[in-house]
């Protein structure tokens, strides 16, 4: 018994070893792959420098453990970069600035604390600076095609400036104007020379990390991954407002979620359209199934925010035109009895509005000239002798 005992225990080591040797070598670290050469954007990247190589190198350890975020890059970059290759094509952008993309929104609309957007994080002047619309309805940032096509802009604008690719994909994070003051100031039109500060120091290392993994995943210990992927779209364009984008969406057969989500740069439930926007393109979700049973409404539920804010955008635009007849005809139509005061009101505004002079305004609202014509937001005024 006593031998068989032993037996058992020396086997019980022999296995324990065996195994705890077999998971030592499984978790062993090596230093990551790096081909011999590297290129981005047909720069060639100088690994010889002992300080280049070992910023790529930290990079890639933080991407290659991090894999819960690293795998996502993954399956998404399937999705999206067949998309973005042509449209770095059409604008002579090189397919390497592809790899901004997973560094600066991770594939995803990200909003960042500065108020940068959408996958490329333009900021709100250089968006509109190169034609995107922003307003409280629409952030075409959103739009993964037109942000792209702004991306290309500016990058291509930084290439005419600092003169070589690898410069222009570091300025991309701290400016095109910030690092030429900084390439001054060191006397200097190389990026790999510059001492600068943490952030745009590790930038471009980030985006040649996500190049190497997303182009060699094998070697960085990721297999094969389902790349994701999104509903089949076509295009329509919407050449009058729509009020109540959910009722349009049920009208033509698919959910508001589908519209919503094949079309991430429609901030609210409407589309107002007018002079300076009077038609726009939305793509239509071709293989969204509705799984709702009940019979749609034949006429829209009535919301008193849509209601007003159609009204309010049939009126601003009769008054833009200077439009009295219309005007006038439009007023006769509506049964309001009140209107309360909007900041930057004015009563001249107001009367015509709803087709009154100055003088009727006073006769219905008598408390007017008691204070001195003074009105303030959200002052109750008469507008009908109802």
């Amino acid at each position: 018994m006593e031998t068989k005992l032993k037996l058992f225990g020396f086997s019980f080591i022999f296995l324990f070893g065996f195994f705890s040797c077999n998971q030592e070598k499984h978790n062993l670290i090596v230093d990551p792959f790096l081909p011999e050469v590297l290129t981005f954007a047909g720069d060639t990247i100088p690994l010889q420098d002992k300080d280049i190589k070992e910023r790529l190198e930290r990079e890639l350890w933080i991407n290659i453990y991090w894999q819960s975020n690293t795998a996502q890059w993954l399956k998404k970059s399937g999705k999206w970069f067949p998309l973005v290759d042509s449209i770095l094509k059409e604008n002579q952008v090189p397919e390497d600035f592809k790899y901004l993309i997973p560094i600066e929104s991770g594939f995803e609309n990200v909003t960042s604390n500065k108020g940068a957007a959408g996958f490329w994080q333009l900021m709100e002047p250089t968006a509109e600076e190169f034609g995107l619309v922003i307003n409280e309805e629409i952030d075409q940032r959103l739009d993964f095609q037109k942000s792209a096509v702004a991306a290309c802009k500016l990058l291509n604008r930084g290439k005419r400036v600092l003169g070589n690719w690898t410069s222009v994909a570091a300025s991309y994070n701290i400016g095109i104007t910030g690092l030429k003051k900084v390439m001054d100031s060191q006397y200097t039109n190389n990026y790999y020379d510059l001492l600068i500060n943490q952030e745009t120091g590790r930038y471009f290392f980030r985006v040649l990390a996500a190049k190497l993994i997303l182009t060699y995943p094998e070697k960085y210990g990721f297999g094969t991954l389902k790349t994701t992927s999104s509903y089949s779209t076509s295009s329509l364009t919407i050449d009058s407002s729509i009020y109540d984008l959910a009722y349009w969406c049920r009208q033509k057969g698919f959910s508001y979620k589908c519209f919503r989500l094949v079309n991430p740069w429609i901030k609210t439930n409407k589309i107002t359209l007018n002079d300076s926007l009077v038609s726009i393109s939305v793509a239509i979700p071709m293989d969204c199934k509705l799984y709702a049973n009940e019979p749609i409404p034949v006429n829209p539920p009535l919301r008193n925010d849509s209601v007003q804010n159609e009204k309010e955008a049939i009126f601003q635009n009769l008054i833009d035109k200077k439009d009295m007849v219309g005007l006038k005809s439009a007023t006769t139509k509506s049964i309001e009895e009140f209107h309360f005061v909007k900041e930057g009101e004015n009563l001249s505004l107001i009367a015509l509005k709803y087709g009154l002079t100055i003088e009727r305004l006073f006769d219905l609202n008598p408390g007017l000239k008691k204070n001195q014509n003074k009105i303030v937001k959200g002052m109750k005024l008469n507008i009908s002798s109802k």
